[in-house]
Protein backbone atom coordinates (compact mmCIF):
# COMPACT_ATOMS: atom_id res chain seq x y z
CA UNK A 1 0.00 0.00 0.00
CA UNK A 2 1.39 3.13 -0.66
CA UNK A 3 0.96 6.47 1.00
CA UNK A 4 2.57 10.02 0.51
CA UNK A 5 5.02 8.17 -2.89
CA UNK A 6 6.35 5.19 0.59
CA UNK A 7 5.21 2.08 0.34
CA UNK A 8 3.79 0.40 3.21
CA UNK A 9 3.55 -3.46 2.94
CA UNK A 10 3.21 -4.44 7.16
CA UNK A 11 1.08 -1.42 7.66
CA UNK A 12 -0.65 -2.21 4.23
CA UNK A 13 -1.49 -5.62 4.88
CA UNK A 14 -3.91 -4.67 7.86
CA UNK A 15 -5.96 -2.48 5.57
CA UNK A 16 -6.03 -5.09 2.55
CA UNK A 17 -6.82 -8.08 4.88
CA UNK A 18 -9.22 -5.94 7.63
CA UNK A 19 -12.10 -8.17 6.84
CA UNK A 20 -10.60 -10.64 8.58
CA UNK A 21 -10.40 -8.27 11.94
CA UNK A 22 -13.77 -6.22 11.81
CA UNK A 23 -15.58 -7.87 14.19
CA UNK A 24 -13.08 -9.08 16.34
CA UNK A 25 -11.90 -6.98 19.71
CA UNK A 26 -9.45 -4.16 19.94
CA UNK A 27 -8.23 -3.38 23.49
CA UNK A 28 -6.78 -0.56 25.17
CA UNK A 29 -3.81 -1.22 28.05
CA UNK A 30 -1.63 1.40 27.80
CA UNK A 31 -3.14 3.93 30.61
CA UNK A 32 -3.50 1.74 33.41
CA UNK A 33 -7.30 1.07 32.58
CA UNK A 34 -8.02 -1.85 30.19
CA UNK A 35 -10.91 -0.34 27.74
CA UNK A 36 -12.40 -3.02 24.58
CA UNK A 37 -14.59 -2.37 21.74
CA UNK A 38 -15.42 -4.20 18.62
CA UNK A 39 -13.02 -3.48 15.55
CA UNK A 40 -14.86 -1.81 12.74
CA UNK A 41 -12.24 -0.84 10.29
CA UNK A 42 -8.58 -0.72 9.61
CA UNK A 43 -7.11 2.32 7.56
CA UNK A 44 -3.51 3.83 6.91
CA UNK A 45 -3.60 7.50 6.25
CA UNK A 46 -1.19 10.58 5.14
CA UNK A 47 0.09 11.99 8.41
CA UNK A 48 2.01 15.26 7.12
CA UNK A 49 3.95 14.96 4.01
CA UNK A 50 6.54 12.28 4.60
CA UNK A 51 4.51 9.46 6.83
CA UNK A 52 1.44 7.73 7.37
CA UNK A 53 -0.62 7.22 10.38
CA UNK A 54 -2.22 3.34 11.29
CA UNK A 55 -5.81 3.28 12.92
CA UNK A 56 -7.91 0.78 13.93
CA UNK A 57 -11.47 2.00 14.34
CA UNK A 58 -13.50 0.44 16.94
CA UNK A 59 -17.26 0.84 17.79
CA UNK A 60 -16.19 2.78 21.04
CA UNK A 61 -12.92 4.27 20.70
CA UNK A 62 -10.00 4.44 18.02
CA UNK A 63 -6.37 3.37 18.59
CA UNK A 64 -3.19 4.16 16.45
CA UNK A 65 0.00 5.88 15.47
CA UNK A 66 2.34 7.73 12.90
CA UNK A 67 4.35 4.82 11.42
CA UNK A 68 7.23 6.19 12.38
CA UNK A 69 7.07 5.37 15.68
CA UNK A 70 4.48 2.93 16.09
CA UNK A 71 5.42 -0.90 16.08
CA UNK A 72 4.36 -4.05 16.81
CA UNK A 73 5.81 -6.32 19.76
CA UNK A 74 6.29 -8.28 23.07
CA UNK A 75 4.14 -10.81 24.08
CA UNK A 76 2.21 -10.60 26.77
CA UNK A 77 0.62 -14.38 27.38
CA UNK A 78 -2.42 -13.29 25.89
CA UNK A 79 -2.71 -16.35 22.96
CA UNK A 80 -4.50 -15.08 19.89
CA UNK A 81 -3.55 -11.07 20.22
CA UNK A 82 -1.14 -9.07 18.09
CA UNK A 83 0.57 -6.17 20.84
CA UNK A 84 1.28 -2.09 19.08
CA UNK A 85 3.16 -0.01 21.03
CA UNK A 86 2.34 4.18 20.46
CA UNK A 87 3.00 7.15 21.57
CA UNK A 88 4.45 7.78 24.84
CA UNK A 89 3.69 4.21 25.74
CA UNK A 90 0.59 3.90 24.34
CA UNK A 91 -0.47 0.13 24.48
CA UNK A 92 -3.20 -1.40 22.79
CA UNK A 93 -4.10 -5.21 21.23
CA UNK A 94 -6.54 -6.90 18.78
CA UNK A 95 -7.34 -10.11 18.04
CA UNK A 96 -9.02 -11.54 15.22
CA UNK A 97 -13.21 -12.24 15.83
CA UNK A 98 -13.76 -16.11 17.05
CA UNK A 99 -14.89 -18.17 14.33
CA UNK A 100 -18.25 -19.47 14.42
CA UNK A 101 -18.74 -23.14 15.34
CA UNK A 102 -21.15 -25.38 13.28
CA UNK A 103 -22.68 -28.24 14.32
CA UNK A 104 -22.33 -31.92 12.47
CA UNK A 105 -24.55 -30.83 8.81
Amino acid sequence: MIVNGKEYPLWGQFVEKQDEWIGGTLKETGYGETITTKITGIHLTPNGDDSAFFTVEGEDFDCGFDVQYGGIGGDDGDKDWLIFHGYGGHTWKMKKPEKKQFGNI
